[in-house]
């Protein structure tokens, strides 16, 4: 009986538990697509704590293989949603935030492969000009008022929409950048205009910056 009770043995039968109430309990609609994926990680949790069993390792080897295989799943997890958040302040007016890359003289993002969460500031205008590489970041982002107020939240009806990765050329130098558009609503969109009109106002001010150093 105790050899029953492993740590994979205990996720699977949760995770078919969870499939049953996401099936008949759940209201959003998305209950169905939920239960393919977990129902999918209990068969698959559930064969390899059956093949460690069959292989009379002993109950101390299985608890140490499946307990090291949780760790490293959890870290790699938890390694993928390492965040950037992007601060605004409460009267913060425009529609686009923007990151320029690669700008000499400017300040650093100070992000590294240790660095786990990281709150940038974002200056009024919506562009933030850094010296850091465009690889410096982190793999999610997200955006908050001064006080604290995350966008896509209860607390406001404005969200975040990623437009995408781009690159300017100016002055035979190539800058690459990111782009993020604050929408109200539900719907989340964004056109090729507004993509294009972004980069002329991001070229305007990569030029205005290039004049002041000089």
């Amino acid at each position: 009986m105790k050899r029953l009770f492993t740590p994979f043995f205990i996720i699977a039968i949760a995770a078919i538990l969870f499939c049953v109430y996401l099936l008949f309990m759940d209201e959003t609609g998305w209950g169905t697509f939920a239960t393919i994926y977990i129902g999918i990680l209990a068969i698959v949790t559930f064969l390899i704590d059956l093949l460690l069993k069959k292989a009379k390792i002993g109950l101390g080897k299985i608890f140490l293989v499946q307990l090291a295989i949780i760790n490293v799943v959890g870290f790699i997890y938890f390694y993928g949603e390492r965040t950037q958040i992007l601060e605004i302040s409460d009267d913060f007016d425009q529609d686009y935030v923007s990151i320029v890359y690669g700008v000499e003289n400017e300040k650093g993002l100070s992000i590294n492969p240790y660095t786990w969460t990281k709150t940038i500031e974002i200056p009024e205008n919506g562009i933030l000009l850094t010296s850091s590489d465009f690889n410096t970041n982190l793999p999610e982002t997200e955006m908050k008022f001064s006080p604290g107020i995350l966008l896509g939240s209860e607390q406001t009806e404005k969200h975040l929409v990623g437009i995408g990765d781009y690159q300017l050329e100016l002055n035979n130098k190539t800058y690459k950048y990111r782009s993020w558009k604050i929408q109200e609503g539900f719907c989340c969109s964004h056109s090729s205009n507004e993509v294009k009109e972004r980069a002329v106002e991001l070229l305007a001010e990569l030029n205005r910056t290039e004049k002041a150093s000089r």
